[in-house]
């Protein structure tokens, strides 16, 4: 049981030294090379494939490529991008977000805490 317990400390540990090429958990992606991402005409995050659908200055469908240099936050759907530009640096090459950064944030979910509904949780009362 203890070596068993070790090896899932150890395990953790590793996991979350690693990290996976994310800044933190409340901060999400960060680019790890110059990285293009679709947004609106406000800057704020879309799914690639809008973009894709047409040319690369966007034009007409309200989705526009917004540039983003190596070690800039990658922003959650629906947020707005920043530190980036909706110009391309010239000579720059640009890879697409990766999958994993494909995400909204979600809302804090209330559960209802430890209020009096949970005066009887586990007990053998009627």
């Amino acid at each position: 049981m203890a070596f068993d317990l070790k090896w899932t400390t150890a395990m953790a540990a590793a996991l979350l030294a690693s990290g996976c090429n994310r800044a933190d958990a409340d901060d999400g992606w960060t680019a790890e090379q110059d990285t293009a991402i679709c947004t609106d005409a406000q800057g704020k995050r879309l799914p690639d494939d809008r973009c894709r659908q047409h040319r690369v200055g966007g034009g007409g469908s309200g989705a526009f490529w917004y540039f983003l240099g190596r070690g800039r936050p990658i922003p959650f759907y629906g947020e707005r991008a920043t530190g980036g530009s909706f110009r391309a640096a010239y000579g720059a090459r640009y890879a697409t977000a990766p999958a994993g950064s494909a995400m909204t944030r979600a809302a804090a979910v209330s559960r209802g805490g430890f209020g009096s509904s949970a005066s009887r949780f586990g007990s053998i009362h009627a």
